[in-house]
């Protein structure tokens, strides 16, 4: 499979100097529509040619969706891109923080904001300095990007052929694919979990849901859920209804982190802690699955406008 050309993001916010970080298309999908996706590899990567390197799939949230043609800078502003552009500044003696403006789409209204705390956005609050070591130096990074004239919320067809496209494009290690995302991206890290879980060693789903009702399928995947106690957008009990049926069910390991002062946005906290990406890089899933998972017949070719 060659390997896609990097396409013009079409603003300044992604732009690096010290790590590779580039945006694409997805060609082949399982719908008539794929995502478009920043890839960040390891500055080793090109070094260490033996090395296969675990991988982290983010999901943002719908606040971090774009609309227009260039607004792929809106899903930087938090989570794993974030930190990929922190570190690009460490590196050059700066302060490892970003200032990244709200999609236009949202007319200067931040949707991370609840109903009676103004706290719901710290992304310009900056990232420790060995989370930013850890997470640009240690995986490969793949953040898709929705766009919201294909609707609302994450598709885990399109999603499980895009990773079955980008795992063999790269030396990705198959037992060390790790699934994160929060808001509906912590939604979506579980929907997409049901949908293949033999795929992903790790869940961390922040300020999300999921369905209760089918958590047999996840049980045996270790999972680090992350809320906020005073999250009125996507109440906690949310999250306290999948841990407490994962547990019900026999889960081996699920970890659950309150923040008593945080609201909606719990994902910077949780993706500044240190241990969250140590224990990732920790586990690996015990049977190796393949690196693809839909069958070439049930895709095809993506439209590249």
């Amino acid at each position: 499979m060659a390997d896609m050309e990097p396409i013009d993001p079409g603003h300044p916010y992604s732009a690096t100097k010290h790590i590779s970080f580039q945006l694409f298309r997805q060609a082949v999908s399982a719908a008539p529509y794929g995502y478009d996706h920043y890839i960040s590899l390891p500055p080793a990567y090109d070094l260490q040619h033996d090395k296969k390197w675990p991988l982290v799939l983010f999901l943002h949230g719908a606040g971090e969706s774009k609309r227009g043609p260039n607004e792929s800078y809106a899903c930087l502003r938090h989570g794993v891109p974030k930190i990929i552009l922190c570190y690009d500044k460490l590196k050059s003696g700066e302060t490892p923080a970003i200032d990244i403006p709200l999609a236009p789409r949202l007319g200067g209204r931040n949707p991370n904001q609840g109903r009676k705390r103004a706290d719901g956005d710290l992304s310009v609050t900056p990232v420790p300095e060995e989370v930013c070591k850890t997470v640009a130096e240690g995986f490969i990074t793949l953040t898709p990007i929705l766009d919201m004239n294909e609707g609302y919320g994450w598709n885990a067809s399109v999603l499980t052929s895009l990773l079955d496209s980008v795992i063999p494009q790269y030396r990705i290690d198959p037992s060390r694919v790790h699934l994160t995302g929060f808001s509906m991206g912590g939604y979506g890290t579980w929907d997409l979990a049901l949908h293949t879980p033999e795929r992903f060693a790790t869940l961390t789903p922040i300020c999300g849901g999921g369905d209760r009702l089918r958590v047999t399928h996840i049980k045996d995947i270790p999972q680090w859920v992350h809320h906020g106690e005073l999250d009125d957008i996507i109440p906690i009990s949310a999250s306290e209804e999948m841990v407490k049926a994962l547990r019900a069910v026999g889960a081996r390991d699920v970890r659950f982190t309150r923040y008593p002062d945080a609201a909606h946005d719990s994902w910077t906290a949780a993706y500044n802690t240190l241990d969250v990406w140590k224990w990732m890089l920790e586990t690996k899933k015990e049977r190796t699955p393949g690196a693809v998972v839909l069958p070439a017949e049930d895709k095809v070719q993506v439209p590249l406008v």
